[in-house]
């Protein structure tokens, strides 16, 4: 006779049923916050790398700007044609190598105008000029650089959209890179306007450096004793004041540019419960010291991006007359 085997079979309690529900649960929490976690971590990494991408990118315009502001072609008229002494020199405040203005855009289309307490976060406006350099005449290498029949530029001097400037052929037309922020759908971008002769009706055109850039600041140097060493840094403000301004902004030896750029909605970790040390300093903590400057100081919102402060001192190569 065969003997049948019988096996008897259990299948899990509710109480174990519930407790690997519960285990499984707690992995999947555990598991969804490391990926946010990371995710997060990630974010911040890829907006740190782009904002520093994008302030080495505009700092090297702004510098690119700074050395060959008040730059003079040499082989230009020595007589009394000769617009060096008409653009960069005293007598025409308005074509100094070098101005600026606090808190302020910049406007026009055939001349600058500064804006009146419009900066973005109080964001500063600056104006460099500058002259171009021309290819000789291939007809007559010997002619001057600066004859109207050849005016075509050699290359060597650009402004801050790229475009090559040639040498004056009047006292207005020199190379022109002004800074400044404004507003374009919402978020905050720096740009430069630039003196586009090329057309047949010259005009100033305007040229998208990057985004997110939420304030510009900028100090002079001032060189109060003709060593070429900034004696003292003031705002723009200080250096328009009336009675000094003309030996003001002809002694203006160095500059020190600051910006504050964001990243996406996101790309931070959350502001510090410790008020003060969200505050940033666009020109550098050190720099700023006690200083009460409009826009030295700025608070930002704790709308989750990641903001980082970039600061460089630039010294001018060409002495203004």
């Amino acid at each position: 006779m065969k003997q049948v085997l019988f096996i008897r079979q259990r299948g899990l309690t509710l109480v174990e049923l519930m407790v690997a529900m519960a285990l499984m649960l707690l992995v999947s929490i555990a598991s969804v916050a490391l990926f946010n976690i990371s995710s997060s971590s990630y974010k911040t990494v890829d907006a740190s790398q782009e904002l520093q991408d994008n302030a080495r990118f505009a700092m090297e315009i702004i510098g690119q700007a700074a050395r060959v502001a008040g730059y003079e072609d040499r082989v230009g008229p020595p007589t009394a044609g000769d617009l060096t002494d008409t653009v960069f020199g005293p007598t025409n405040p308005v074509n100094w190598r070098v101005q600026g203005a606090n808190n302020a855009q910049i406007s026009g289309s055939t001349s600058l105008n500064f804006g009146s307490n419009n900066g973005v976060n109080r964001s500063d406006a600056l104006v460099i000029r500058f002259f171009g350099a021309n290819l000789p005449d291939p007809v007559n290498p010997n002619a001057p650089k600066y004859a109207a029949g050849f005016p075509v530029p050699d290359g060597s001097i650009i402004d801050c959209s790229g475009r090559r400037v040639p040498y004056p052929s009047g006292s207005d037309d020199v190379g022109v890179s002004a800074f400044y922020v404004k507003l374009l759908d919402g978020e905050p971008e720096l740009y430069c306007k630039s003196w586009n002769s090329n057309d047949a009706s010259p005009s100033f055109s305007d040229t998208q450096i990057i985004r997110g850039v939420e304030t510009l600041q900028v100090m002079y140097g001032l060189d109060t004793d003709a060593d070429g060493i900034p004696n003292r840094w003031v705002s723009a403000t200080t250096a328009w004041d009336s009675f000094t301004a003309l030996t003001n902004w002809n002694n203006v030896v160095a500059m020190r540019v600051g910006l504050v750029l964001r990243g996406p909605p996101g790309s931070a970790q959350g502001q510090s419960a410790t008020a003060s040390d969200n505050t940033i300093y666009p020109l550098g903590k050190a720099f700023t010291g006690s200083s009460t400057e409009d826009g030295l100081v700025l608070t930002p919102a704790n709308d989750g991006r990641l903001r980082r402060a970039y600061a460089t001192t630039f010294m001018f190569r060409n002495a203004a007359r």
